[in-house]
């Protein structure tokens, strides 16, 4: 129509009328981006029935709310200059709404990631639940039972019989050694008792008496300084991969290529489960520390002193694993 039309008279608005008009631009409105979100899952998702074991379904409802929240986060990460994020405001410094992201698109997705943020938290309290359900044994423990497993436990001890430490166990046996059910904690350490299990060790591990005449004893060699008489049987567990000069390995006389077979008290039956296991007790001891070694064939016995020096370490040298 013709621009103040109520005030031109009747002929020159028809006149107006009837000539070609040009097309007239529409207003602009911009661009909106519709897309489809479901606003949140039926809550058959969370309680319909699975064939296999209910935690098992749980943890894959669990699995799917955290995939979505996911996407949902990286979405609102990367829309925006700077990004809008999961709390960011959506209003510039003067109040007015960001004009480059889609509001609706932005309010409905923190909409959804709250809710999923909630779901996922009952969810996990019943996941919780059903783990502590499953672990839970069948017969009830008594008081006693509760209140020893309850209890603050002592700290290891060394047992001298088997060369390991052991723990306390509620029922006050022992746990670290076979045969730990048969053996008090609190008998650890007691000279009468640890005779007895020496005894009842040698006992067991004597091989069973045959008719035919004992062999003579192959003579076992000992080791050439006056303190090492007693033979040794043993096999080795470690290698002395370098010896730093003026260490303590040094002045001991350890050499690189040395085998060893004793650590203190550690050997390769009884005690040993690492090289770095050995070394730190070595470096927490600060005593000296007998070493039987085998060197080209022959076995010998040195005594080692760790102390802080002026080079790394308490001990002066390197040793590594036996390769066997």
């Amino acid at each position: 129509s013709a621009p103040y039309a109520p005030f031109l008279p009747l002929r020159t608005l028809l006149l107006y009328n009837s000539r070609p008009q040009k097309p007239q631009p529409p207003f602009f409105f911009p661009p909106l981006r519709v897309t489809l979100l479901p606003l949140r899952p039926p809550m058959s998702a969370f309680t319909a029935p699975s064939t296999t074991s209910p935690l098992v379904a749980l943890d894959r409802q669990r699995l799917t709310l955290e995939q979505e929240a996911f996407g949902i986060t990286e979405e609102l990460n990367s829309t925006g200059k700077p990004p809008v994020g999961v709390s960011n405001p959506l209003v510039d410094r003067e109040g007015f709404p960001l004009a480059d992201i889609d509001h609706v698109r932005v309010r409905t997705l923190r909409q959804r990631l709250a809710v999923i943020r909630t779901d996922h938290k009952a969810l996990m309290l019943r996941i919780e639940a059903g783990l502590k359900q499953a672990s839970k044994p069948g017969d009830e423990m008594s008081e006693d039972e509760i209140r020893a497993r309850l209890a603050v436990k002592p700290k290891p001890k060394y047992d001298n019989v088997t060369g390991c430490w052991v723990c306390k166990n509620w029922d006050g046996t022992v746990s670290g050694i076979e045969g730990g059910e048969n053996v008090l904690f609190d008998d650890i350490g007691k000279d009468e008792v640890d005779k007895l299990r020496l005894d009842a060790l040698s006992l067991n591990s004597a091989p069973a008496p045959t008719p035919t005449p004992t062999p003579a004893p192959t003579p076992v060699p000992t080791f050439p300084t006056p303190t090492s008489r007693t033979p040794i049987a043993v096999e080795p567990f470690a290698v002395v991969n370098s010896v730093a000069p003026g260490g303590p390995a040094f002045q001991a006389g350890l050499l690189e290529g040395d085998i060893i077979l004793k650590f203190g008290r550690v050997t390769y039956q009884a005690g040993f489960r690492s090289i770095p296991e050995v070394v730190g007790e070595a470096a927490r001891t600060r005593g000296e520390i007998v070493i039987d070694l085998l060197r080209d064939g022959a076995q010998s016995r040195l005594t080692l002193r760790p102390r802080a020096w002026e080079g790394q370490g308490v001990l002066g040298c390197h040793v590594v694993p036996y390769k066997r």
